[in-house]
């Protein structure tokens, strides 16, 4: 199941500032916060695919300007958020496609 971020008392470990990311990533905020840091990314795919599941706490999403995000899911109460303004087809240069399921939790798309 990699990779995985975790968050919370247990785990106070981060991904390293500059990483490589994946095109498929996996969030779980059960006992803490995860934010999933894209803008300091060394190098990314076009297109990234964020399974986010916030279960008793938030997952955020930061992405850099230019970047389109579409998000999706099952919320309860609106806790799906996606604060990244909406930019033309011609102009987005990457694609972040975040699947939410929250409960108690949110699930926040913003510029970093």
């Amino acid at each position: 199941m990699e990779p995985i971020f975790e968050g919370g008392w247990l785990h106070k470990g981060r991904r390293a500032r500059t990483w490589d990311v994946e095109d498929e990533l996996t969030a779980l905020a059960l006992l803490g916060d995860v934010t999933i840091d894209l803008a300091g990314a060394k190098s990314a795919p076009a297109e990234v695919s964020i399974h986010a599941y916030a279960i008793l706490r938030d997952v955020d999403v930061l992405v850099t300007q230019g970047t389109e995000v579409e998000l999706t899911g099952r919320a309860r109460n609106d806790h799906l958020n996606n604060h990244v303004p909406p930019l033309p087809d011609e102009r987005s240069d990457r694609v972040v496609r975040v699947r939410g399921h929250t409960l108690l939790g949110d699930v926040t798309a913003r510029i970093a």
